[in-house]
């Protein structure tokens, strides 16, 4: 069976603005309901001595708008994982000092240019250049919906969203030296995740990563 940890927000890296430990429940519950045995966690020490033993990181925490504390530790224990990386909503916040972390996952929130509308009704579009039959060409939510964010020329954009008269990418997928993240913009709360077709998605992302490219992939 594959291994995922889930590093939450709620501990070491935490906000005001997201429920981690309610989100992070529905993440769990989509990975192992697609076989995944999962470990969550919200310190940086447990997550660098379980990520040894694990397939899959799955990070749902941010960070704020300076460099965090415990930054070094948390990059030192993302740099030694060699496994796949599955990112969601604010996670894309993290490390915000240096291009290791954007390197990784294939983009980033932008300070003073990323930002979102108020959450609300969104829908998301099924890029035109992909052609995957297990990929919905519309999902809709009620979710945050982020725009400007900086992705990698290289990165495989899924997903769009339309806002302010652009097309801005919300999912993508990126390999970096072999080693495969996704990112998806999804996951404030609890009810972005309401969804079947954004569960789907979720699960979806989680198997490319891992390395999974069976018919139900991404």
């Amino acid at each position: 069976m594959s291994r995922a940890v889930l590093f939450s927000g709620g501990e070491d890296y935490t906000d005001p603005w997201h429920p981690f430990a309610d989100t992070s429940v529905e993440l769990a519950s989509i990975l192992r309901a697609d076989g995944f045995t999962v470990r969550t966690v919200t310190r940086v020490d447990d997550l660098d001595t379980l990520l040894q033993s694990s397939d899959l990181l799955v990070v749902n925490a941010g960070g704020g708008q300076q460099a965090h504390p415990h930054d070094p530790r948390l990059r030192s224990a993302l740099a030694d994982h060699a496994g796949g990386i599955l990112a969601l909503h604010v996670a894309a916040t993290l490390l915000p000092t240096g291009d290791f972390w954007e390197e990784r996952l294939g983009g980033r929130w932008v300070r003073g240019r990323t930002m979102h509308p108020a959450r609300g009704e969104m829908r998301l579009l099924r890029d035109a250049d992909v052609a995957c039959a297990d990929l919905p060409t519309v999902i809709e939510t009620i979710d945050e919906a982020y725009s400007w964010l900086r992705v990698d020329a290289d990165a495989r954009i899924l997903f769009r969203q339309s806002y302010a008269d652009e097309m801005h990418p919300v999912v993508w997928t990126h390999v970096t030296r072999g080693r495969r993240s996704a990112y998806c913009a999804l996951g404030h709360d609890v009810e972005a995740y309401e969804s079947p077709a954004v569960r789907s998605l979720v699960a979806g992302l989680a198997r490319w990563a891992h390395g999974a490219d069976g018919a139900r992939g991404v």
